[in-house]
Parts: structure tokens; C-alpha cells; sequence
């Protein structure tokens, strides 16, 4: 298939989500619960919601936004729930690994805005337009290797700092259990996951430029290692598989050796109603977002595997296994170790097959 082709599929796919996501959380009435929420000052009758943590309402509304969303995915009182977007999360996580190291390389043109949109739209919408548009700039372009040394070494960190940190934090009573934390608390580290995309751009920026500054002070000399690039790239790879992989297999343990009725692959997986699945919390504020992420999750990481696949059967044909023998591979991947760690270790092969250099012009 060529590249307009899978293009025009993946802005297909990222329009169909926009009614799976944002449709039926309108039809459901979760939409208007989660808008209403910041402005009302509560979640429930139960639980109040925080609405003032800079005092400015154009920062506070869309923080508090996001916080009603993501309020009982998190506070460990449904752990089906939970656990499926702790699961999805991690490896949403590690798509900033993959984006951010396909923006570092020679004639980069793909935009990091789509990542930084994931918190907003939804992956299932924001990374299938990624998607389309980086295949549109591979088919036209030799892709290299990543040759800057000093952002390739800054990713590892700043994955870890800006995005993996984040997520336990924001997802601690997953294992520690609802009583760890008190609602208002809580409330108060889930503003701060929402930001995380801020966190991990700044991060990034911030370590790649003192980096740049302590190798020019050192040799008078800025120049970009392109062997220390790869060794960095790699290495980020690893840790976006690492962190995914393990999400996945917490996961799959605690749902097989829970003793909670609703922590179970159908009721997790399944979008089965329109009101979001059964049991749990009956409120509007929580099952309308359960529904919306089991439409986002499921769709991004198909969606990624689909664009590692292309780029995977666009390498040098010499270098690379048959294409029977990569979905098979990528298909025992996601059976096992998930879609997030399947993606990242399929890309750390992938960057052992590309070109250092470009071809010589005839």
C-alpha cells in the first residue's frame, strides 16, 4: 500500500475516533458532568472538586477538566478501571520516546505538537494524524539514524523525569490502596500528571541544551557523536519498552489473582454499553470516561503497531525479517509483553537497520 493510501487511512481512523471519544461521551453524558464539575466545585455529592490552583480561570477550568476526568481512573476505588489505564497510560507514555526521537533526526519535519495534544484529543485522535503525516515524510525522504548526541542523551533522562515519574505519582493508590490518599490530595498530583507533556518537553530542552553547553566547554566545539546518538536512542527505546512492558504485567497478574468482580479482562476491554461498563461507581463523571478510554486506548496502540510494521517493512530489505515473520513476531509481542513494549523494541531494531549516512549522489 503507498503512502497517501495508509495516510488517508490513518486521518480515517483519527476522524471515526472523534465520534467513538467525543461522540458517545456526549451521548452518554459524560461530557456535560466533566464541563459542569469545575464550574460546580464537585465530582459527586460526595466529593468536592478543586477549581483554584493558580487562581486564573483559563489555567484552572482545563486543569480542573482533566482532573475530573482521570479522578476515578485513579483514586483506586473501581480497580478494574485502574488498572486498564494504568496499563494504556504507560504505554501512551512511551510515545513521547517514540515522537521525540523521530523529531531529532537529519531533515526532521514531523511536529511534536500532536504528542503534546494527546492530553486534550485523545490518542486514538492525535497519534493516527501523527501517523499519517510522518509517513508521508518518510516516503519522500532517506531516514537516518539520530545524529545529536546531546538530545539523544537528554531523552532517556527526561522520559523518566517528565513522564514516567508523573505516572506513578499520579497513579500511586493503584497499589497502595484508595485510604493512602485523601480526595483533595489527590486531586492535587493528578494536576500535576495533566502537565506531564509540559514536563517532559522542558525537561528535554533544558538537559539537551546544558549537555550542548559542557561538551562545548570541554572541547570548544559543539560536534554531534553520531555513535553516542545511537547509544542514546537505543537506550531510550529500552527504557519506553521497560516501562510499558511492566505496566502490562502488573496488570495481567493483578486482574488474574484479584478477587474484585469488576477486575476482569471483558468488563475492562469491552465497550460493551453506551453508559460506560457496569458496576463500580454509577456517576456519569466516572463511567463516561471509562467508556471514552476504552475506545482511545485500544485504538492507540493498534494504530502505533500499524505505523511500526510500515516502518519496520521500509527498511533495507537485506537487513530485515519477511513480513510474515515481523507481524508474527509483533503479534506474539502484544500477546505478551504489550503494545507499548512490542513498539519500542521493534523501533530500537529498527534504528540498527538505518543508514548513518546518506547514499552518495551518483
Amino acid at each position: 500500500m503507498n503512502a497517501a493510501s495508509l495516510a488517508f487511512g490513518y486521518r480515517a481512523l483519527a476522524l471515526l475516533s472523534v465520534f467513538l471519544l467525543w461522540g458517545l461521551y456526549a451521548l452518554n453524558g459524560g461530557l456535560k458532568e466533566n464541563l459542569l464539575a469545575p464550574l460546580n466545585g464537585k465530582l459527586n455529592e460526595e466529593i468536592a472538586l478543586k477549581n483554584d490552583y493558580t487562581g486564573i480561570f483559563f489555567i484552572d477550568y482545563p486543569i480542573a477538566l482533566l482532573v475530573t476526568f482521570f479522578y476515578f481512573a485513579t483514586d483506586g476505588s473501581d480497580e478494574g478501571y485502574q488498572l486498564f489505564v494504568f496499563e494504556g497510560y504507560s504505554t501512551l507514555q512511551s510515545s513521547f520516546v517514540w515522537l521525540y526521537a523521530e523529531n531529532m533526526r537529519p531533515g526532521s519535519k514531523p511536529p511534536l505538537l500532536f504528542w503534546t495534544l494527546t492530553q486534550c484529543l485523545g490518542g486514538a485522535i492525535s497519534l493516527p494524524l501523527y501517523y499519517a503525516y510522518h509517513i508521508l515524510w518518510i516516503d519522500s525522504a532517506e531516514i537516518l539514524r539520530v545524529r545529536d548526541q546531546d538530545a539523544a542523551g537528554a531523552l532517556p533522562f527526561s522520559f523518566f523525569l517528565g513522564a514516567i515519574v508523573p505516572l506513578i505519582i499520579g497513579c500511586a493508590p493503584t497499589w497502595t490502596g484508595p485510604e493512602s490518599r485523601s480526595p483533595e490530595v489527590h486531586q492535587k498530583y493528578l494536576a500535576f500528571f495533566q502537565v506531564d507533556p509540559l514536563w517532559v518537553i522542558l525537561t528535554q530542552t533544558v538537559l539537551a541544551t546544558v549537555f550542548r553547553w559542557l561538551r562545548s566547554t570541554e572541547s570548544g566545539d559543539v560536534v554531534r557523536a553520531p555513535k553516542a546518538a545511537f547509544r542514546w536512542t537505543r537506550a531510550s527505546y529500552l527504557l519506553a519498552a521497560a516501562s510499558p512492558a511492566i505496566g502490562h504485567l502488573y496488570t495481567a497478574a493483578r486482574m488474574y489473582t484479584s478477587t474484585e468482580e469488576g477486575t476482569n479482562l471483558a468488563r475492562m476491554r469491552i465497550p460493551y454499553s453506551l453508559q460506560g461498563p457496569t458496576g463500580g461507581r454509577p456517576d456519569a463523571v466516572a463511567r463516561g470516561p471509562f467508556l471514552y478510554l476504552q475506545f482511545d486506548i485500544p485504538i492507540f496502540e493498534l494504530a502505533s503497531l500499524a505505523w511500526t510494521f510500515v516502518l519496520l517493512s521500509r527498511t533495507p530489505k537485506q537487513s530485515r525479517p519477511s513480513t510474515l515473520k515481523l507481524a508474527t513476531m509483533m503479534l506474539i509481542g502484544y500477546l505478551t509483553i504489550g503494545a507499548g513494549a512490542t513498539v519500542s523494541l521493534a523501533l530500537y531494531v529498527r534504528e540498527g537497520l538505518l543508514p548513518e549516512k546518506e547514499k552518495a549522489a551518483n
